[in-house]
């Protein structure tokens, strides 16, 4: 290759890498923050889930009239 092609090509390479990683930063972002979202999302279905499956109705007494 002469050095005119190298000084050519390497913009392009760079620019190639520049693309690719941030590409793979929005991906990767949207993978983890999406991830962390739902599982904040299930804990909090989880304890909601057991706290209302702990209350109970307190039976009362009828009032009968003779």
């Amino acid at each position: 290759m002469t050095r005119g092609a190298k000084s050519a090509l390497m913009p392009l390479v760079l620019l190639w890498l520049a693309v690719h990683a941030a590409l793979l930063v929005v991906i990767l972002g949207a993978k983890f923050l999406f991830t962390k979202t739902v599982l904040v999302t299930m804990l909090t279905l989880g304890v909601l889930a057991f706290l209302f499956t702990q209350i109970q109705a307190k039976p009362r007494k009828l009032i009968h009239s003779p």
